[in-house]
């Protein structure tokens, strides 16, 4: 016999600040063009459902990746614009090909191989695939899938197994990446050194690559006078005594005598509002003011950030109505989508899971499918699905998204946390459809779909 019980809360905050995430942050370029994605590598993918995967996942290193969410690479052979892995190399070394009209920006260059193929460049150096590469997060033909329950890899080869948060389960060591070939990473990010008790780190409230002080909480500059800057609300980061410039990175000597680390000539300050690492409370607060942002993430045009009270910043589609994701968790994991940012994206999961949210056709009358242009191209975080009913669905870090009928104003959350616990008392059963595999109770979950 099987049961299925439907728990279901409600979150009672409202939106309180709006900011158009592709409007914002003018001053550092678009991480990806479109046709190239980006990926988590390694822990990041989420695999392992153990309670560590299910409260905290390290994204240590974001790679560019291609449409299909596989790792890039860079050969050490080529030259500054020119591709040499051709002939036997490329067989095994796939060129990354432009799609059609999407033209060269900032880092980002065409090369015209031998073969007349149009490739990417990053920085000069051409882009790669790896053959042996079959799932997102791969390195080297080593695929973080081997990490977690059993499944099935991208090759359609049975990988992973045994008890939930065992680690490798048994996983063969990885097979070493040939000396000449390395993945072209987006985080950390080349080419910027922060001076001392500075950094660069991810924002995720922001949807940027950053600035942040050496507590990394988040870092911002603004285009007024350091001598009008009065609100007690934006402190001036202090560089010490005998620091030197260096790149970007400069002085402003105040008239109150503090000495103020200055960056792309403009001043920088941290926010009173911000009240963990990750946090960008300041974003909205005033159109003076901006993140010091040194890559930003490509959102889809409408695609807007709003900040709620008690669970953080949430995606939201054109009319400001909150975008969710359908996620899945075994019920005694750790962490929580009921708490801030307790449940961290696992694309993995998402992917698994797909668009098929497995909660029933009086469900769907309330959920809708967030629906992407017939011509949307991935870029970024974003990709597109295709549905059963042939349209295609936005999806973002490997989830689908999601609009829900609960909603009535901009800000509403009144979907998050809403889910379906699933199991069977009979133990001979085959594994309960949740999408993605687990050896216990599996629960499938609404949550706010966060940046």
């Amino acid at each position: 016999m099987m049961r299925k019980i439907l728990f279901t809360g409600a979150a009672l905050f409202a939106a309180t600040v709006t900011a158009n995430a592709a409007e914002k942050w003018k001053n550092a370029e678009i991480a990806t063009p479109a046709g190239i994605t980006l990926q988590p590598l390694d822990k990041g993918q989420g695999y392992d459902l153990g309670k560590s995967a299910a409260s905290f996942i390290a994204r240590e290193r974001i790679a560019f990746t291609d449409a299909k969410g596989l790792t890039l690479y860079t050969y050490a052979n080529d030259t500054a614009g020119k591709a040499t892995c051709l002939d036997e190399c490329a067989k095994t070394w796939l060129p990354v090909a432009v799609l059609p009209k999407v033209k060269a920006f900032g880092p980002w260059s065409i090369v015209t191989r031998a073969d007349g193929v149009k490739q990417w460049a990053y920085e000069g150096k051409a882009l790669y695939r790896f053959v042996n590469d079959v799932d997102p997060g791969s390195v080297g033909g080593n695929s973080p899938a081997r990490f977690g329950a059993r499944r099935l890899n991208g090759a359609g080869v049975f990988v992973g197994g045994g008890i939930r948060g065992a680690g490798a389960r048994g996983a063969a060591a990885d097979v070493p990446l040939p000396a000449e070939w390395t993945p072209a990473l987006a985080f950390p990010v080349g080419g910027v050194k922060a001076p001392e008790g500075l950094g660069v780190r991810e924002v995720p409230d922001a949807a940027v690559v950053g600035l942040v002080d050496s507590d990394n909480f988040t870092i911002y500059t603004t285009g007024r006078n350091p001598s009008k800057v009065e609100s007690v609300d934006w402190k001036p980061v202090q560089a010490p005594v005998f620091a030197k410039a260096q790149g970007d990175f400069n002085f402003i000597d105040r008239a109150d005598g503090i000495r103020q680390w200055s960056y792309r000539g403009r001043g920088l300050y941290t926010y009173a509002g911000d009240l963990i690492p990750g946090d960008a409370n300041g974003v909205g607060v005033s159109k003076d003011w901006d993140v010091a942002a040194v890559v930003r993430f490509y959102m889809p045009a409408g695609v807007s950030i709003h900040a709620t009270p008690g669970q953080g910043k949430v995606l939201a589609n054109e009319k400001g109505m909150t975008l969710y994701r359908r996620d899945g968790h075994l019920l005694p994991s750790g962490g929580g989508p009921n708490l801030r940012r307790g449940a961290p994206p696992r694309p993995a999961v998402g992917r698994d899971i797909g668009t098929d949210p497995r909660c029933g056709t009086e469900c769907l009358k309330s959920w809708h499918p967030y629906l992407a242009p017939d011509d949307a191209a991935p870029q970024g975080f974003w990709t597109v699905a295709v549905r059963a009913d042939g349209k295609t669905q936005w999806v973002y870090q490997g989830y689908a998204l999601w609009t829900f009928d609960g909603d009535k104003k901009p800000g509403d959350i009144n979907g998050h946390d809403t889910y379906d616990i699933m199991f069977s008392e009979d133990k001979t059963a085959p594994p309960l459809d949740a999408g993605t595999p687990y050896d216990g109770a599996p629960g499938l979950y609404w949550a706010i779909a966060i940046p």
